[in-house]
């Protein structure tokens, strides 16, 4: 082999291993970039899980230099979603972006937790036939006591297994700016603003709005019947009533409205936010993150009202999150009602600002005003029959939502797209 050739394949050979060298760096500087990015993504996660409740419907998304460099950038775009909370993080250097959104809540503190928070009101709590509460209960001084009502005598040993504390005169407070989110979305001011929500006659059978866009607000002035198939950041809204469909498909859909009926069969996970009444038929199945809530309108009295608001959970029907009523102001007279028929069950938190009557169970915690039970003889205060209430049987992954105070630490339920 000539001289020539010899170096050919020489130069051949250098040649190559230069650009495996080259192609190796490029590698292993794209793998440390990718590293970095996830890295950045984890903090722009853990900053996201610690911020407050937004006071406002879509805030702008908020970018921070970590290190001063300019070089690595996150972006956290945090905002209201019913009672809970939405976020979208970013991590981007140069060319290159990791993005993830998921919805969050609050997790509970193990210390505060609790299945039972019964309001003082100076009268016990009475018990009757198979109902067992075990967790620990804040109760009235008067305590709990054995009672034999439709031919039914309290079952077992004890009234409550486990720890039992006095409860205060008013329930556990709730997050305002929840409350002033929710509200918002029932007037018309909404309808005003640069959100200019679209009309319901022009939706198509099939929706889906990824949570990485700015919600769909759908409004109507006048009654809805839902039966589409809808997905992801859409709120849907009516000044007179909505009636949903057992046949449709609703995932992490926001309703509000005064009056809210769900036919029974219905399957899906959704936030339904009503005024007077809300009221879900039986066989139904709400998928974790679902939230049910009663909210009366904050510039009308008990005074003035000429009947009581209702929220029902029909016979055998579940809901995973939260099932609550907030009231207009403390009188006594009309008081809100949540009805759990028999055979329902929550798998979250029942927080009611007005009376409760439970033939359900109950896996999780309840805070209420004042139980009643209501038979075809009388009507019963602080009576308790034939209900389950289970805060161990609530699973250790579950995170509540943002509703109470005293649920502090932020937490992840469900990555979205």
């Amino acid at each position: 082999m000539s001289v020539v050739g010899i170096a050919l394949i020489i130069a051949l050979v250098l040649g190559s291993m230069l650009m495996l060298l080259h192609y190796n760096r490029q590698s292993n500087s794209q793998a440390q970039r990718a590293i970095a990015l996830s890295r950045n993504l984890q903090s722009a996660t853990t900053l996201a899980l610690h911020q407050a409740y937004p006071d406002s419907l879509y805030p702008k998304p908020q970018v921070t230099d970590l290190f001063g460099e300019e070089n690595d950038f996150i972006s956290i775009h945090h905002y209201p979603w019913g009672i809970y909370e939405l976020s979208c993080v970013q991590a981007f250097a140069q060319a290159d972006t990791l993005q993830q959104t998921y919805i969050q809540g609050r997790t509970v503190d193990p210390a505060k937790a609790y299945v039972l928070y019964l309001q003082d009101e100076g009268r016990p709590l009475s018990v009757s036939g198979t109902t067992e509460i075990r967790g620990t209960a804040y109760l009235p001084p008067a305590g709990t006591r054995k009672a034999y009502i439709e031919d039914k005598a309290y079952a077992a040993d004890s009234t409550i297994y486990g720890p039992v504390h006095h409860s205060e005169q008013q329930l556990p407070t709730i997050r305002s700016a929840v409350v002033n989110y929710l509200h918002t979305l029932f007037t018309d001011s909404l309808v005003s603003t640069a959100f200019m929500p679209a009309s319901l006659g022009s939706l198509s059978d099939t929706l889906t709005r990824s949570f990485t866009q700015q919600p769909q607000y759908l409004y109507s002035a006048d009654s809805l019947a839902v039966d589409q198939h809808i997905h992801g950041a859409v709120v849907l809204i009516s000044q007179k009533a909505i009636h949903v469909a057992a046949t449709a498909q609703l995932s992490h859909v926001l309703l509000f409205a005064p009056k809210i009926s769900i036919d029974e069969g219905f399957q899906g996970s959704i936030q339904a936010f009503a005024q007077d009444s809300l009221l879900v038929a039986a066989n139904c199945t709400l998928h974790y993150p679902s939230a049910l809530g009663l909210l009366e309108p904050p510039f009308i009295g008990a005074a003035v009202r000429e009947s009581t608001s209702l929220l029902r959970l029909g016979k055998h029907s579940t809901i995973g999150g939260t099932v609550f009523s907030i009231a207009a102001d403390k009188k006594a007279e009309f008081m809100n009602r949540i009805e759990l028929e028999q055979g329902s069950m929550v798998m979250g938190d029942v927080y009611a600002d007005g009376l409760l009557q439970t033939k359900g169970s109950v896996y999780g915690s309840v805070t209420c005003r004042r139980f009643v039970l209501q038979t075809p003889a009388s009507l019963y205060d602080n009576f308790v029959l034939d209900a389950v209430l289970n805060y161990h049987k609530r699973s250790h992954y579950y995170v509540a939502s943002s509703l109470l105070q005293t649920n502090s630490s932020g937490g992840l339920i469900q990555w979205v797209k």
